[in-house]
């Protein structure tokens, strides 16, 4: 009798959802992939955190450039501002705030209700960061805030709060790796998943993210307009190669 009711009640008991190994597989490997994204990071700061004096030269030739083709200059956009110190303490809080948990909450929904979508974005994310990696190695970058007060930059975070790097989560970042921007680049990428992914009109309300953290992070003085430029240029890329039959290459789905 015993052996009878168990017998019932294992074949009344609930079975897992259709595909439910499949989707822990999944998120197992995605969470692998980026994992593993987060330590190669770690591992490219302390080769080179420690190389200030090439990354302030590397600063100075960022700027001699930019003034070459014309671009504005980020000291005089700062200038301009510094009267506003609410201003500057909303974009010092956007900084900190909205790149990590925006682009976590991003990822987190595309896989959970967009799984359709997720391999693309995943991989243009993997690929803009690596590449922002390899760069930070080839060419570390001090961000404008630490070039010398001639050059008349203001470290916001510092004078008027509240500054990410007096947080502990902020001992794992490398302050030499200004190029390219990794802030403008996940928020160009999160604005372009938005927009693939729905089609509302209201999705393109979205851009305001890439063009806040765009202005948000020069008038910080944490980078210059190249690294925005730089960073928008790879997310183009990465994008693009995927729809161009190159997914047995860049793709893990």
């Amino acid at each position: 009798m015993a052996a009878t009711l168990s017998t019932s009640e294992s074949e009344n008991a609930p079975s897992p959802p259709e595909g439910f190994n499949s989707r822990l597989i999944d998120l197992v490997t995605n969470v692998l992939v980026l994992g593993s994204l987060w330590l190669l990071y770690s591992a490219v700061r302390g080769v080179t955190a420690e190389d200030y004096q090439v990354a302030l030269e590397n600063g100075r030739d960022v700027l001699s450039f930019q003034h070459s083709i014309g671009l504005p200059s980020e000291s005089l956009l700062q200038r301009d501002l510094l009267g506003q110190v609410g201003l500057l303490k909303l974009a010092n809080l956007y900084y900190i705030g909205a790149h990590f948990p925006v682009t976590v909450g991003f990822l987190l929904f595309a896989w959970g209700f967009r799984r359709q979508h997720f391999g693309r974005i995943r991989n243009t994310l993997v690929a803009v960061s690596a590449a922002g990696m390899v760069m930070h190695l080839i060419f570390p970058l001090a961000p404008p805030r630490m070039l010398p007060r001639m050059f008349g930059f203001i470290d916001t975070g510092r004078i008027v709060g509240p500054n990410a790097y007096d947080l502990g989560v902020a001992e794992a970042a490398n302050q030499i790796a200004a190029m390219p921007s990794l802030h403008v680049g996940w928020s160009l990428l999160v604005a372009i998943g938005v927009v693939w992914m729905f089609e509302s009109k209201w999705r393109w309300l979205i851009v305001i993210h890439p063009a806040i953290t765009t202005v948000v992070v020069v008038l910080t003085a944490n980078h210059y307009w190249t690294d925005a430029i730089i960073a928008a240029l790879l997310v183009a890329v990465f994008w693009i190669l995927q729809s161009l039959r190159l997914q047995r290459v860049l793709s893990w789905v």
